[in-house]
């Protein structure tokens, strides 16, 4: 906890060793710890040594004690009894030799920690401690002490500098949001700005306005920390007079515009050579919710921040900086198949997929994109291998599937057929309240989550596990989700050994798993699904943000123009500008559907052909009435075979073929048996030109409506 809000223990109020000594069971009072912990030596994973604290001051026994019982009872960690045991060593000698250390490690930084176990190395062992060493300590600091801190403290959870939800369960967070990421705004130097920090994140957080997974501006508002320490020799000038608010938002946005400013690390500004004007003005927009929330709430500041220089700030520094952060250039999204992962590249993942899922020890050959094949052994990891394939089929985000509840499956309402194939899947939607968060599956997706949860009762056979896909290690009581990082390196690794392109040649790394959804939707989109039907599929809670995933594919946009084109009367295909093309979906005019086809006569003009559709220039038809064609062509035949017969019995000679009926009907017959050539030529698709004469009219102008037709029908 800052010095700038530690406050005084209330008289009577337990002492926080006290309390962490009250929290412990008998058999981890120690000072041997072990013995009598059920298990201890005999339980899977059990622990060889003990943690030995005999000798150190009672303090560090309660809080190593402590820490301890948290790993192995609260976080599911064993605990970690060879880091304990080796700095109780180091204590102990620094203590005989009288130097100096904190009075806990409530009060020890890793750094002080890391620098004792340093010293215990070079004095005893004449040599560095190896960095198995250094990172079992870390690992102790960075989770197991933020806890004990956290159990200690008797104010607001947001007083303190780090904030983690894994080590403080006061931390407002949904079920459904990772808790595996910390926030420290302990990181701001200035004393007066870290604590209207904490207070203004912390309450935003309580009430509901910010979330855990999108609580961003705690890292932004570092940027604005370091800025203020080299532009301002008294960094309160800031919070001065308001007309020089405007100068200094211009003056902080043209310092975040530059990468050596915004990115510390050198690999990190030679990744980043432009800023994005976005990230820029979310720093801007930042700083002004800090300063409007303090101009709101200036009487509650003077009482929980005490005197501060925020008693200066107005409405009008607020407004500055929101003014500067409006000075965006509008965002164009221009839809790209960017995103989109093409069937090639599809091939070679599912492939290739098997490899995350064999053994290790195991080796398959892999196929790359350029014909070579390599020898790779197998990743071990059967969960990251179901998931990227559940993003595949499914188009959810990679925390909907990595944190998903185990029992995720549940029959649908309305099942889409009698056998029942069809099942609900209920994803981790943690992103947007309101939006839905689950999907109808069939048959071939629940058979992929059915034989996670399999292997999951497996590998676990002693406990109910919380999530689908869960963390293999640490994880005694089956709580804790599948790491992310864990997601991302294998399939980093994966991407390196399979080298995976796609039909232009350009390589698709599986560790960007959101293009999966890209593609999922696009697909969707693609088939037809009217807007609603994808928004809901895709859980949001605007139709623009669907829209925003689809990808805009030129083979796509072909497609679509082939599979609408028409034949006409003669056999030949109906030649349509692209505007027209677009529009092609017909009027929906109910007397321009036909048994056979349809009639493309513009709305305001009137047929004069009667009912003599295949000898006219603007009848149109497809495979799709393809039977219909071939009934009538067969009604034809025996029309004329019946008519010509009956000409002949009562004339007495045959029919001439210049008889004004027999030109019509040889006509329909003629242009009926060119259509239907055509159409069986080229089975599943539309054709184009069937050989006929050419009509004795020119091209039809038309003004048509391609999506229409979906929404009414005649």
């Amino acid at each position: 906890m800052s010095k700038d809000l530690r406050r005084l223990r209330v008289a009577g109020q337990v002492d926080p060793v006290e309390r962490l000594r009250l929290d412990l069971p008998d058999a981890w009072r120690g000072p041997v710890i072990g013995p009598d912990v059920p298990g201890w030596h005999t339980a899977p994973g059990a622990h060889k040594d003990n943690i030995r604290l005999t000798g150190l001051p009672e303090t560090f026994q309660v809080e190593l004690a402590w820490m301890a019982h948290w790993q192995e009872n609260v976080d599911g960690t064993p605990a970690s009894v060879q880091p304990i045991n080796q700095f109780a060593l180091a204590l102990l000698r620094a203590m005989k030799e009288n130097k100096p250390f904190p009075a806990s490690v409530r009060e020890m930084s890793w750094e002080t920690a890391e620098a004792l176990l340093g010293w215990f190395y070079a004095t005893r062992w004449k040599r560095l401690p190896p960095e198995s060493c250094r990172s079992r300590l870390r690992a102790l600091f960075r989770l197991a002490r933020l806890a004990m801190i956290a159990r200690s403290h008797d104010g607001h959870w947001w007083e303190l500098d780090v904030w983690h939800p894994r080590c403080d369960p006061r931390i407002p967070i949904s079920p459904r949001e990772p808790n595996s990421n910390r926030v420290t705004p302990g990181r701001i130097s200035h004393s007066w700005l870290r604590a209207a920090v904490k207070w203004h994140l912390g309450t935003s957080l309580e009430a509901g306005t910010l979330r855990w997974s999108t609580i961003s501006q705690a890292r932004l508002l570092v940027r604005f920390d370091r800025w203020l320490a080299v532009t301002f020799d008294d960094a309160t000038d800031v919070l001065g007079d308001p007309a020089s608010a405007p100068a200094h938002a211009a003056a902080f946005r043209q310092w975040i515009a530059d990468p050596a400013n915004r990115w510390q690390r050198p690999r990190d500004r030679s990744q980043k050579g432009v800023v994005h004007p976005r990230l820029i003005n979310n720093d801007l927009q930042a700083v002004g919710e800090l300063f409007a929330f303090m101009a709101e709430n200036s009487a509650e500041a003077r009482s929980i921040l005490g005197p501060s220089p925020w008693r200066h700030v107005t409405e009008a520094h607020a407004a500055s900086w929101f003014h500067q952060a409006s000075l965006r250039t509008p965002r164009q999204h221009d839809l790209n198949d960017e995103h989109y992962v093409d069937d090639h590249a599809l091939a070679q993942i599912t492939a290739a997929l098997p490899l995350i899922g064999l053994p290790r020890g195991q080796h398959m050959t892999v196929t790359r994109n350029d014909g070579t094949q390599v020898p790779a052994e197998g990743f071990g990891d059967p969960q990251a291998m179901r998931m990227i394939l559940l993003q595949i089929l499914t188009g959810r985000r990679a925390s909907e599937v990595r944190i998903c509840e185990f029992g995720c499956l549940s029959p649908a309402d309305k099942p889409a057929d009698a056998d029942g194939e069809v099942v609900r899947f209920r994803y981790a939607q943690s992103k947007i309240d309101i939006a839905p968060d689950t999907i109808l599956i069939d048959h071939e997706v629940a058979a992929v989550i059915e034989e996670q949860q399999q292997w999951v009762r497996e590998q676990f056979p002693n406990i109910e596990p919380r999530f689908l896909f869960t963390q293999r290690i640490s994880n005694l009581a089956g709580t804790k989700p599948y790491s992310s990082g864990t997601y991302g390196r294998a399939l980093r690794n994966f991407s390196d050994i399979v080298q995976i392109r796609d039909g232009k040649g350009r390589p698709v790394k599986l560790s960007h798993t959101h293009r999966f959804r890209h593609t999922k939707l696009t697909r969707l989109a693609e088939l037809g699904l009217p807007v609603h039907v994808l928004m809901r599929y895709a859980g949001h809670a605007t139709p623009s943000m669907s829209m925003h995933y689809i990808a805009a594919r030129q083979e796509h946009a072909e497609q679509a123009f082939l599979a609408t084109a028409k034949l006409k009367a003669d056999g030949t295909h109906v030649v349509f500008s692209h505007n027209d093309h677009d529009s092609l979906h017909l009027f929906n005019r109910a007397d321009r559907f036909l048994p056979h086809g349809w009639c493309m006569l513009p709305p305001l003009q009137k047929c004069d052909k009667g009912n003599a559709c295949l000898t006219c220039s603007v009848f149109v038809t497809d495979a799709s009435h393809q039977s219909s064609l071939e009934r009538q062509l067969a009604e034809t035949e025996a029309l004329i075979n019946r008519s010509t017969t009956a000409f002949q019995e009562r004339h007495g000679r045959p029919m001439p073929e210049d008889n004004v009926w027999m030109l019509q009907r040889r006509a329909e017959h003629a242009a009926l048996t060119k259509l239907l050539d055509t159409l069986r030529s080229k089975p599943g698709r539309a054709v184009q030109g069937a050989g006929c004469s050419a009509a004795p009219t020119g091209p039809v102008p038309l003004t048509l409506d391609l999506d229409r037709h979906r929404r009414t029908r005649p």
